[in-house]
């Protein structure tokens, strides 16, 4: 049996996932022809602005980016170049550009789903590890606060970092990241066809796994998700991976 010796500022983390944003909001014009001061009330408009095109209109939306979802244009006289761009951000009750929450995670589902793909392939099953579980909720609410897909925490912090902060320590870790999926179905099929993310999916050196969802309506992604998968440290236990922090 070998042994292995704790080095915890050398800790062997693996984290060879390739960050890939696979969704994106866009912004949208919308064209409006009621009489003015007849626009819904508490529709998300947040800026007027006077132009003399839809490309215009369309390049502020763009600009004020995330905040900004769509834009509906108004031109009371068609006679006149003039038109009236509101920028909407999607908020209020009955907003232009609606916000939509993303489908509630289904944790047992994405476990059955996971381990069904895993056995397709002859590779064991995973079980949930409620430490995985909150490191990646950990990660997931930082970047969704900062608006970003990283691996790296705004604190700096990896994957491992985070996991060992949780209590957790491992022979092998892999995380993966996405941004933009409105439900489950679509994040693990984004995986599936990435090949980096796909490994960390398909990895046979580990057995318990990780995942979380933050829902930031206010940033540009929305959705935040974050997978860990790992097994946990045991002398007897020896990685057949490379225990080097891979770049993404």
């Amino acid at each position: 049996m070998k042994q292995r010796t704790l080095n915890f500022k050398k800790w062997a983390t693996v984290n060879v996932a390739v960050v890939t944003t696979f969704s994106f909001i866009s912004a949208g014009v919308a064209f409006a022809t009621p009489p003015i001061g007849q626009f819904e009330v508490d529709d998300g408009t947040y800026n007027i602005q006077t132009v003399i095109s839809t490309e215009a209109c369309e390049a502020l939306c763009k600009a004020d980016s995330p905040k900004c979802r769509g834009s509906v244009i108004y031109q009371a006289d068609t006679s006149k170049p003039e038109m009236l761009c509101r920028l909407n951000n999607g908020f209020g009750e009955n907003a232009a550009f609606p916000r939509t929450p993303p489908e509630t995670l289904d944790f047992d589902r994405a476990l059955a789903d996971l381990n069904a793909y895993r056995a397709s392939k002859d590779l064991k099953a995973l079980v949930y590890n409620d430490r995985l579980n909150r490191a990646s909720e950990v990660h997931s609410r930082d970047i969704a606060n900062a608006g970003i897909i990283s691996h790296t925490g705004t604190d700096g912090s990896v994957s491992g970092d985070r996991i060992q902060r949780q209590g957790y320590y491992f022979s092998i870790a892999a995380e993966n990241v996405a941004t933009g999926q409105m439900n489950w179905a679509d994040v693990f099929d984004g995986w599936k066809k990435s090949p980096g993310h796909n490994e960390n999916l398909l990895r046979d050196d580990v057995s318990e796994f990780g995942l979380a969802l933050i829902y930031e309506p206010t940033t540009a992604h929305s959705t935040y998700w974050t997978m860990l998968v790992a097994h946990p440290f045991d002398v007897g236990y020896t990685s057949p991976a490379n225990t080097d922090e891979a770049n993404e």
